[in-house]
């Protein structure tokens, strides 16, 4: 068997997030050569004065399901990840109090509500919060389950994964649909409450993913406001199961190599695809190419193959660039009864950018790997308007961040430890970067994606915006979608 050049792969990812690193991993495990290309420099979690920060897209990094967890373990082979027999007994402890436990909070003007996936318990928040609308309420979540319900033995029937509920048509169904589901929007449904309730509603669609939306199928938000509060695992570490996944993937014989920035990509003609790199000679080959970044930044690359991937960029757009703050702060600060994951609003009638809302991850108590005794460390995720990034100055934007955190926390000013946003200045301007809030730009029907997975022959994309509404969820199955894809092309 001749040998291949060092330079040359079957299959090369470009970014190390997720997705990537789940159809890389697959694929080397399967004995193909494949290649990881990572940006030089950047980092993905951030550690200072024994404090350790992870910036996030949405609520599904920090609490990923049991179900879906082991789903991963079993397919990527992941005995870390499975645990032994006593924490497997554990996770099923956890798992029963999880129904107990509010998995994250609602903050809003007047009211202050936390998630749980029991029903009884939910409902003693909303009629406390809620009182003029508690039987609306009551009825519109009743509406929500029997939904719920007709989409779970849907699957059933069809024998279609739990973990990634996507719709499978005949030729027939194709050209002429039967709608099992309704055809309204979240907005319609909601229209007869109040602003309020209107935005308790929308926040929690748009904490378990990353879309913004008005126009959520209300079938995408019966699956959301139901299924993801369930099974939650409270102490899921993302960077723990990037970093035992990347193992697996160098123990198979995967390959890494950091780069700065990709220049150019060129199809060649029985020959796949050659990357050529900025301020760097080297050129590296590949029958098969796997995007990991965002889509509005590899656009440029493709040349006139860029103008497809334009097309599908144009049906989902960056609408906010999520911008991460770390601040270190005491633990007696924190106000009782407030949880480690919440998010905030603190004017309905104003837009969600200039420190409006805020997604907010605590670590958690008594936790000395993420922050020293007695503090925590507090990871604040603003959004801003992606066409202002360039123009504005973050220590200027840090003032308005700052003032709905000194809402959150009382006197606050008096226990911080430090705040840092150098982090964010010099990241979010990479490619690698991938925490932004998307909007779509037409309706469209969650259970068959939004962006394609195969963007062009032999060329894959697996970001955030196929799935944007399935979070973590979305990225795993990615991954996993392509590299079967992949394999299927040598059976």
């Amino acid at each position: 068997m001749m040998k291949r050049p060092r330079n040359e792969q079957e299959a090369i990812v470009l970014g190390s997030g997720l997705g990537g690193l789940v159809a890389g991993t697959l694929l080397s495990k399967n004995n193909h050569p494949v290649l990881l290309l990572r940006e030089k420099g950047y980092q993905p979690s951030y550690a200072i004065k024994g404090y350790r920060f992870v910036p996030f897209s949405n609520f599904s990094e920090k609490r990923l399901r049991h179900s879906l967890l082991k789903k991963i373990s079993q397919v990527m082979n992941l005995p870390l990840l499975a645990g032994t027999q006593e924490e497997r007994e554990r996770a099923k402890i956890i798992s029963g109090k999880s129904k107990q436990r509010a998995p994250f909070q609602v903050v809003l003007p007047k009211s202050r509500i936390d998630i749980f996936s029991q029903l009884s318990l939910s409902q003693n928040e909303w009629k406390r919060e809620f009182p003029k609308e508690a039987v609306q309420i009551e009825e519109f979540y009743d509406e929500l389950d029997q939904i719920q319900r007709l989409s779970q033995k849907a699957n059933e029937k069809k024998n279609s994964s739990p973990f990634f509920p996507l719709r499978q048509r005949s030729f027939l169904k194709k050209y002429f649909p039967f709608k099992l589901f309704p055809n309204e929007t979240i907005d319609q449904k909601l229209f007869p409450f109040s602003r309020e309730f209107r935005e308790f509603i929308q926040l929690q669609l748009i904490s378990w993913g990353n879309l913004y939306s008005d126009r959520f199928p209300i079938s995408l938000a019966a699956h959301i406001l139901f299924d993801e509060a369930n099974e939650l695992n409270p102490d899921f570490d993302l960077e723990k199961l990037e970093k035992e996944i990347l193992n697996q993937f160098l123990q198979s014989g995967g390959r890494i190599e950091e780069i700065d920035r990709v220049k150019k990509v060129n199809r060649v003609w029985g020959k796949g695809f050659t990357l050529s790199f900025e301020e760097d000679p080297k050129v590296f080959q590949s029958q098969f190419l796997i995007f990991n970044s965002p889509l509005h930044r590899i656009s440029s690359l493709l040349g006139k193959k860029g103008k497809e991937l334009l097309k599908w960029g144009s049906k989902i757009k960056p609408l906010y660039v999520m911008i991460p703050l770390f601040l270190g702060i005491r633990e007696k600060v924190i106000p009782v009864g407030m949880k480690d994951l919440l998010i905030s609003i603190l004017d309905l009638e104003k837009p969600y950018d200039d420190g409006n809302v805020l997604f907010l991850s605590l670590s958690p108590k008594g936790d000395e790997t993420r922050a020293p005794e007695g503090r925590r460390a507090l990871t604040v995720q603003s959004l801003m308007d992606v066409r202002k990034w360039e123009q504005t100055l973050l220590v200027d934007y840090q003032q308005g961040i700052m003032k709905h955190l000194y809402h959150l926390f009382p006197f606050l000013e008096d226990y911080i430890e430090f705040v840092d946003f150098q982090w964010a200045s010099d990241h979010v301007p990479r490619w690698s970067y991938s925490n932004f809030l998307y909007e779509a730009t037409s309706n469209f029907y969650w259970r068959e994606g939004m962006v394609p997975l195969s963007m062009s022959k032999n060329i894959y994309f697996v970001g955030k915006e196929n799935f944007p509404y399935w979070g973590l969820g979305g990225e795993i199955f990615g991954g996993l979608t392509v590299a079967q894809q992949v394999l299927k092309k040598y059976s």
